[in-house]
């Protein structure tokens, strides 16, 4: 079995409005049917920057102006192995992802691309409080402990 290496970036984007905060949260279709919601984030480019990449993936995935986007901090990494039953030959891939918390100031809503082709691109999006964040089953599993760990920033 083929094994390959992958790191990625994105964000915990939250916005306050009215004294509440809200996680922004994708919506994609699962490989299987249904569909499972996540946070933005992509690959990050050769020469990129961690940072850098997050606020790349977050803008050319939700639309959203960088100019409205805030690196707060860094979270975290998170490592995990997966089959890419996707790609020829299904490899293991090794992944790590760099997790920043990034505020959104700007006032218009998530655009999500359309998707290309079947099973990739996103759905839409919903903006989640902080209450209903643990219901939602995001991937990563952790988001809403992360989120509880670092409310002193937002």
């Amino acid at each position: 079995m083929q094994r390959f290496f992958e790191e990625s970036a994105g964000g915990i984007v939250y916005r306050k409005r009215w004294g509440e905060i809200s996680i922004l949260l994708l919506e994609r279709p699962k490989t299987h049917g249904g569909s499972e919601y996540v946070l933005p984030k992509g690959h990050i480019e050769p020469n990129e920057t961690a940072k850098d990449a997050a606020i790349r993936e977050i803008r050319e995935e939700t639309g959203l102006d960088p100019r409205d986007l805030r690196i707060v901090k860094f979270l975290t990494k998170v490592s995990y192995q997966f089959v890419a039953t996707y790609q020829e030959g299904t490899p293991l891939i090794d992944k790590d992802v760099y997790l920043f918390l990034v505020r959104y100031t700007g006032s218009r809503d998530p655009s999500p691309a359309p998707p290309v082709k079947q099973g990739e691109g996103f759905l839409g999006f919903r903006w989640v409080t902080l209450r209903e964040l643990s219901s939602f089953g995001v991937k990563p599993d952790d988001v809403h402990t992360l989120v509880e760990k670092n409310l002193r920033y937002m």
